[in-house]
């Protein structure tokens, strides 16, 4: 039931809706209602063509369901509720019911954040952060733009990606992750730079000769369609 007897004096809440509007920017609607004629309920409001509503517009849908239980059941607001602009634009809303010193519910101030800005913003950012998935293993690592600041550190990314280790231990490369090693290096023309056969070999832990092995079974490899 809407109480409604003598006169409430909403000054300082007409004050404050222009504050509160004023600190919270042009996608922020701050609503003052007075339940007094609920069909002209609205007495004070800033940026209304958040909502497109003006002062004498009626109370809203939401603050009718919720009146009986305000000043009885729990603290007298809502908060983060969906509200609806005009045009449906969706909005992040929240209301505080004004009570007199008898627990009377008299008035409501509603805050309205149009958030559509917001929403665009993290679609672009998720668009601009996105990094296409690598679906196999078996992909052409050329199609991969690796960006590496020197010939060592391309070799210790390749090394911790075939042995999904943070730590590099040379002595727990098994002789197939040395083969697979040198197989990603050779796929990136990583032997052409000179000197790369004996930094890799110094790395994981064999001799020259045998690198230079590994990469002709490698190319063996290629030509005949064998395994190693």
């Amino acid at each position: 039931m809407i109480f409604i007897g003598a006169e409430f004096d909403f000054t300082s809440y007409i004050h404050l809706v222009d504050f509160l509007g004023g600190c919270f920017g042009g996608n922020t609607e701050v609503v003052l209602y007075s339940f007094k004629d609920i069909n002209h309920s609205v007495i004070a409001i800033h940026n209304g063509h958040i909502s497109g509503r003006t002062i004498g517009a009626p109370l809203t849908s939401f603050a009718l369901s919720k009146l009986k239980d305000k000043g009885k059941e729990g603290p007298p607001y809502y908060l983060d509720y969906v509200g609806k602009s005009k045009d449906n634009t969706p909005l992040r809303s929240n209301s505080f019911f004004i009570l007199d010193k008898q627990g009377n519910p008299r008035g409501m101030i509603s805050i309205n954040i149009d958030v559509t800005k917001y929403q665009q913003a993290a679609d672009l950012l998720q668009k601009l952060a996105f990094i296409p998935q690598i679906i196999s293993e078996q992909k052409e690592h050329n199609n991969i733009d690796a960006f590496q600041s020197s010939p060592k550190d391309m070799i210790h990314a390749v090394i911790n990606e075939v042995t999904h280790a943070g730590e590099i231990s040379l002595d727990r490369l098994t002789v197939d992750e040395k083969v697979e090693i040198i197989r990603r290096l050779h796929a990136e023309n990583f032997f052409l730079i000179k000197g790369a056969v004996s930094e890799v070999a110094t790395m994981i832990g064999v001799s020259v000769p045998t690198v230079y092995r590994y990469i002709n079974t490698i190319n063996r490899e290629k030509k005949n369609g064998d395994a190693i």
